[in-house]
């Protein structure tokens, strides 16, 4: 349960019972988002499992900064990385994204609270179905909003352009990130994309 989203802090259920944890002690991800982010996880638990892991996507960072965050819910520990966002949403290719959609075509990145499905392997490599639960996000499947890796996404690319590139509207990590990113986030676990 949260005790406060004010004061970022999460009840953690352990053997030895519930236990106050305060998350990103190091304040990575903004505040408010991340009260958004746990509120999210709250009222979306019917849909989710109990993964000790929730994501928090900060899209109104630049591309070049980390903004896709792991929050451990046992420790409170942040992890952050890079990840590219739908060229729909960055019409000028500045790397800031300015606009979230959820229409078929607009090749955005879609916002609100997801859960990772099923893991596959398909044009990109190994990727992960998401499904949205939000009114704001509830076409991606049928999308294909997934997370994936690209060549766009890595390290050479940002050095060479300053920005990374943009998807079709998924979460694009560089490879050696995005096996970081799949062996420590189980699938059912929530992810929350804002700005």
């Amino acid at each position: 349960m949260i005790r406060s989203l004010n004061a970022l802090a999460f009840f953690a259920f352990t053997a030895l019972g519930a236990q106050a944890v305060t998350l990103d002690p190091q304040g990575q991800i903004r505040p408010d988002l991340l009260g958004k982010a746990l509120a999210a996880h709250e009222s979306h638990k019917a849909s989710t499992r109990e993964t000790g892991r929730l994501v928090v996507v900060d899209y109104s960072r630049h591309s070049r900064e980390a903004r896709l965050y792991i929050v451990n819910l046992q420790t409170g520990d942040v992890v952050g990385f890079r990840a590219a966002h739908g060229k729909g949403s960055d019409a000028d290719h500045d790397g800031h994204l300015d606009h979230f959609s959820n229409e078929s075509g607009s090749s955005a990145s879609p916002e609100g609270a997801f859960i990772t499905a099923e893991e596959y392997v398909g044009k990109h490599g190994r990727s992960l179905r998401l499904d949205g639960l939000d009114t704001a996000n509830n076409a991606s499947r049928d999308r294909a909003i997934v997370i994936h890796a690209a060549d766009y996404a890595e390290p050479a690319f940002l050095a060479q352009h300053g920005k990374l590139g943009r998807s079709n509207g998924c979460i694009v990590f560089s490879k050696a990130d995005l096996k970081t990113f799949l062996a420590d986030v189980p699938e059912g676990t929530l992810i929350f994309v804002g700005k």
